[in-house]
């Protein structure tokens, strides 16, 4: 089974560590997703939740795209 991730190209590390979006603060995706799915649905919300893009801002961007992500997913849930 390793063999044949090796094979496909597949980063393992990418696969055992969780992968952090503000390197700053050592914020991951999944404490992200978590706090929007918890209520933080505004970047400022998110920032004072987990503290991302608080550092250089760099990675504004890609929280943004996050929160997009999931607020539109949660709105499909919502209307299931």
């Amino acid at each position: 089974m390793i063999s044949a991730i090796v094979e496909e190209g597949i980063d393992l590390n990418s696969l055992m560590r969780p992968k952090r979006v503000c390197l700053c603060r050592m914020v991951t995706e999944k404490e992200l997703v978590d706090a929007i799915r918890e209520g933080a649905h505004t970047l400022e919300e998110i920032r004072e939740k987990t503290r991302a893009t608080t550092g250089c801002g760099t990675c504004s961007i890609q929280v943004y795209h996050i929160l997009q992500r999931e607020l539109k997913n949660l709105s499909v849930r919502k209307n299931e």
